[in-house]
């Protein structure tokens, strides 16, 4: 089945507007990517079709398709305030709900091998700690992931692998904040951060223009999709 548009069903009514992708053959684990504030994008869903391609079912979800303003949105100076003010209009709570209910449709998908991966970027990175901290997912991976250093508390709940990656040259999430990160990490049994030098927030992001990073962007995706290999058994 080809990559395609397609809705989850919210458990408290609605649906979640999604871009997923399926393996042309076989079954494979799933991955649920939050996206950054700018939303369901090119980007993301490049991301989507290259996992899918390497036999994964991978879905990105509009994170904010309970907002009055919700779907893509363009990275113009219009574009990025009203995705940072929607941003700020967001519950993680209601999010995490909205996740749980992404989880469960996708680990029920015949190509589906039953195992989930939660991958967050920017917005979405603390999605990831607590996906791996609440929901029983099977690897937690974050690319520059905002404000993760508020949700830390949970870290010692998570029993999966993590893989989180930072540039040190990040605007919103200082080095104070990965060092924080990495010494909650620490006391985990199967968890790395790194740490990719001149990389700026968003390096993941190739429509960031000077601020994606091509050599931390394949060193970071090639660390993250040996997680995921992980999960094929």
């Amino acid at each position: 089945m080809p990559n395609s548009e397609t809705n989850i069903t919210a458990a408290d009514g609605g649906v979640i507007p999604s871009y997923l992708g399926t393996p042309e053959s076989g079954t494979g684990p799933g991955v649920i990517i939050v996206t950054t504030i700018i939303g369901l994008d090119d980007d993301t869903k490049a991301y989507v079709d290259d996992l899918s391609a390497r036999g994964y079912v991978a879905v990105v979800p509009d994170m904010f398709w309970r907002d009055d303003d919700p779907g893509p949105l363009k990275t113009d100076e219009d574009g990025w305030k009203r995705a940072f003010a929607r941003s700020g209009r967001s519950d993680i709570e209601v999010g995490m709900a909205d996740l749980a209910d992404i989880i469960v449709d996708i680990k029920a998908r015949p190509e589906c091998n039953g195992k989930i991966a939660v991958m967050g970027y920017c917005f979405g990175g603390p999605y990831a700690l607590l996906g791996a901290a609440r929901c029983g997912i099977d690897a937690g991976i974050s690319f520059h992931g905002s404000h993760v250093g508020k949700y830390l508390g949970e870290a010692d709940a998570i029993t999966c692998p993590m893989s989180f990656h930072y540039g040190d040259n990040d605007a919103i999430a200082s080095m104070e904040e990965i060092a924080e990160i990495q010494a909650s990490f620490a006391r985990l049994k199967d968890a790395d951060v790194f740490v990719y030098p001149g990389a700026v927030h968003g390096y993941m992001m190739p429509s960031r223009g000077e601020g994606y990073d091509e050599a931390a962007t394949n060193a970071s995706w090639e660390r993250a999709l040996a997680v995921l290999a992980s999960l094929r058994t």
